[in-house]
This record gives C-alpha cells, structure tokens and sequence, in this order.
C-alpha cells in the first residue's frame, strides 16, 4: 500500500475511510518516533482541532512524550494556516497530475489504493520543499 510514498510513510486505512481517535494515536506515535520529541528534547504539534485529534489518548500520548499541542481554531483563516496557499494547494495540483499521468500510462486500468501512494511520492517531493514551506510564514 505504500510503494512509491515517501521514506518513513506510515500507512493505515479505516472500512469508513475517516480517521479516527485511535488511528490518530498512531499518527502521533509516529510523529514522537520521527520528530525524536520527549521531555528532554520537547516539540510543538500544529494541528486543526477535529474531535479525532483532541482524545484523551492523544492529549495524554503527546504529553508522556514532550509533544505540546497548539489547535487551530476551524475554519481559521489563511493568516493562520499558511500552508493552505504555499504548500498543500501545489501538493494537490502535483498529486491530480500525477493521478492523470497513472490513468493516461494505465488505460483501461481503474486507479487503486495501491497506486494513491505513488502518486504521493512524487506530489510529496515537488511541494514539500523548505521553500514553500517558508514561504508563508514571512
């Protein structure tokens, strides 16, 4: 499910299709192994503030683990999520574009789960860059 993604992707998947409380736990174990976060060496987690995110398991999750959690009001402005404009708006334009080069390589052949996550990848490294993640925050 992962092939093509990123290194160190963490891949999960809910019947629903919607995160949940408990997935999320596992989200933030994995922000806590990558980030190296701990009470010696503590760390700030921006996030929107959806009931999933916000469960006792997490807020206790982070706080074992020297993680502070700042939410973001909903709805918030662009003022105060930046990475709207700078990093996920051209994510989701590099990820549609890579969606329609799968589709048109693949004719025929209906997009599955197993190829979402090259596409990823390949979205990932072009908008993910420490330019556009800066370049709001000026």
């Amino acid at each position: 499910m992962i092939r093509g993604a990123p290194p160190g992707t963490l891949a999960m998947a809910n019947p629903s299709g919607w995160m949940t409380a408990e997935l999320f736990v596992e989200v933030l174990k994995h922000f806590i192994k990558h980030s190296g976060s701990s009470k010696e060496n503590p760390s700030v987690l921006i996030y929107d503030n959806h009931e999933t995110h916000i469960s006792i398991d997490s807020v206790n999750t982070a706080r074992d683990n020297g993680v502070s959690i700042l939410t973001l009001p909903p709805h918030s402005s662009n003022k105060m999520q930046p990475l709207d404009l700078s990093v996920y708006a051209p994510f989701k334009a590099y990820y549609h574009s890579a969606m329609d080069s799968w589709l048109l390589q693949n004719p025929g052949v209906p997009i599955s789960i197993y190829e979402i996550a090259e596409c990823v990848g390949v979205a990932h490294a072009k908008a993910l860059t420490p330019a556009n993640i800066m370049a709001d925050f000026r």
